[in-house]
């Protein structure tokens, strides 16, 4: 399991959100030249971050991204999961095929994939954006 750059540069603009203590608007074009990150693909990135309510569009000329709630109570899993889409370490422990053509009597790795799996979640889902500035 990888993530992509999605989640890298993601998580890297969100920790300077989280780390503006002013609590003003950041531009994507400032995000972009402090971290040496693509605009354009940042711009992806937040629309999917804006539409998860991660983070909050301030229009005007001082205008740019904040974060929705407090970094405190962000957690990792959500971000990845705006980015990435549902979290699955094989193919067949993906929501959509998780009893669908696969059967779990019979499989002889399933459980323990699935308990590894529900694990990583757990941590992500404990670990807050906070934790990371």
């Amino acid at each position: 399991m990888m993530f992509t750059t999605k989640t890298e540069y993601g998580l890297r603009a969100l920790v300077k959100l989280a780390k503006n203590k002013n609590h003003k608007p950041i531009s994507l074009a400032q995000i972009a030249k402090e971290e040496q990150l693509p605009q354009p693909y940042l711009e992806q990135i937040f629309s999917k971050l804006n539409a998860n309510d991660i983070v909050t569009s301030v229009k005007g000329s001082e205008g740019g991204y904040i974060l929705s709630r407090p970094a405190s109570e962000i957690n990792l899993f959500e971000i990845i999961e705006a980015l990435e889409g549902p979290l699955a370490i094989f193919y067949c422990l993906a929501q959509d095929n998780f009893n669908n053509g696969c059967n779990i009597k019979n499989c002889l790795t399933k459980k323990v994939w699935n308990e590894i799996q529900i694990n990583i979640i757990k941590i992500l889902r404990k670990s807050k954006l906070s934790h990371l500035i």
